[in-house]
């Protein structure tokens, strides 16, 4: 290939590449979007914040199929700090998640293990969810989308 015809290729791709990142924000709502909440453990509690987590895991991964990702994550420069990540399909997932009953019973568990615990959401999701999020009392930071694109996973 000459180098023209490479340079040309180059643009093409350069091309492409900024009109898929110029996409305007997705409807808040019934877009999937990213919660992220962070634990921190009393000192010689963390095994107790596993052991509670473990269980609500088993158990949202049973009652809510909203929850297209749910991991529960080791800091790896802090031995009591912790990271649930979550992936919810819509906003109605969210306060599914909200309502559910053993989610309301983990956190009165394991609030008395904790010294710190703050919410990020990354997306659009919807003023109803964010406000019931607010309402629960923890520090939440709503990151709202700007752009960007959901991929089609479907067969």
């Amino acid at each position: 290939m000459t180098l023209r015809g490479l340079l040309l290729c180059l643009m093409l791709f350069g091309a492409s590449t900024v009109t898929a990142s110029e996409q305007e924000s997705l409807s808040a709502g019934p877009s999937p979007f990213v919660l992220i909440a962070r634990l921190h453990a009393l000192p010689n509690a963390a095994a107790q914040v596993v052991a509670l987590s473990r269980d609500v895991d088993a158990k949202v991964e049973l009652g809510e199929p909203g929850m297209l990702l749910h991991t529960f994550d080791a800091d790896p420069d802090d031995a009591l700090g912790f990271v649930w990540t979550e992936v919810y399909a819509d906003s109605e997932a969210l306060l599914f998640h909200l309502n559910n009953v053993d989610l309301g019973a983990y956190l009165e568990a394991v609030s008395p293990h904790l010294d710190g615990f703050t919410i990020e959401l990354y997306g659009a999701v919807s003023d109803e969810a964010v406000a019931a999020l607010r309402a629960t009392g923890n520090s939440v930071t709503h990151y709202s989308n700007v752009l960007g694109y959901i991929r089609d996973l479907s067969p």
